[in-house]
């Protein structure tokens, strides 16, 4: 009788292990594009997403979705921010609670706060300051940007002008720094102390040689320069080292309705577990009463 119950109890262990090991794994969450943009005539920044470029016959949502409801921005995601006809902007600070993938700031003026992130671009036009821990920071032509906190790599580009006409203080640190216009590296820096970077566009680099360095070594994140960010109301391309956000849900309701995570069958597959081991008990129990 002892060696049958042993059985049966090594036969429902082993059960429960091989099944265990091909239950599925929860599926990993798209990336999704939003789109901010500073509604005049309400007076207020409205989001949209769920599509592939802001819909002006669409006004969008309150900001608060941003964060809130069944589908709010999530750790790498990308953001856009967009001008509107009348180079308008609230006072109100946009406030995004995660790390976004990408941060577009289009020809905008705008107080951003973030969590931080990973590929920041800053297109000409745009007035803006930003809050937040950058990895990789494009600010391109004549753009006036102010980062709160650190950036590692901080490239100012010109993509037209032999010369950087881009205005940039940043009140971290910065690791490294790239000056660049179409044609040649016009300098490259490293070792910012906090809050002492400061580039203008008419007096260059304003920083004391003390804090900084001329020599070093770039870090791998900045090998490349990415294409300049697209200057249209459309998403961004993925820089190379980052993933491609997957095609957001096609219209303004259906993003609510998109679940966060992969289906899993593991009750299922518990359920099973539990069905063999109580065959099990049964055929003991047949066993001993036979006995």
């Amino acid at each position: 009788m002892k060696s049958f119950k042993k059985l049966i109890t090594l036969m429902s262990t082993a059960a429960c292990c091989a099944m265990l090991t091909v239950i599925p794994s929860v599926k990993a969450e798209a990336a999704t594009t939003f789109f901010v943009k500073f509604d005049t005539d309400m007076g207020e920044w409205r989001m949209q997403t769920g599509r592939e470029k802001w819909e002006d016959e669409d006004a969008g949502r309150e900001l608060y979705y941003l964060n809130n409801g069944e589908n709010p921005v999530k750790d790498g995601d990308t953001v856009v921010i967009l001008s509107n006809d009348e180079d308008a902007t609230g006072g109100t600070e946009i406030e995004i609670n995660s790390r976004l993938g990408n941060l577009t700031v289009n020809r905008a003026d705008a107080i951003i706060r973030t969590k931080g992130v990973n590929e920041c671009y800053v297109l000409g036009g745009s007035y803006t300051a930003i809050t937040g821990d950058v990895t990789n920071a494009y600010v391109y032509d004549d753009a006036v940007c102010t980062f709160n906190s650190n950036v590692t790599n901080l490239n100012l580009l010109s993509s037209s002008s032999n010369s950087i006409e881009s205005t940039v203080s940043v009140k971290g640190t910065v690791a490294y720094a790239l000056l660049k216009n179409p044609n040649d590296v016009i300098a490259q820096y490293y070792n910012f102390r906090a809050n002492t970077f400061f580039y203008d566009d008419e007096s260059g680099l304003m920083t004391d040689a003390a804090d900084y360095s001329k020599n070093g070594s770039a870090p791998a994140a900045s090998a490349s320069t990415p294409a300049a960010a697209s200057t249209t109301e459309t998403a961004p391309a993925a820089p190379a080292a980052t993933a491609t956000p997957a095609a957001p849900a096609a219209n303004a309701s259906a993003y609510d309705d998109v679940p966060k995570t992969g289906d899993s069958n593991l009750a299922a597959w518990l359920f099973g577990c539990s069905v063999l081991s109580f065959a099990g008990c049964l055929a003991f129990r047949k066993k001993y009463a036979a006995e």
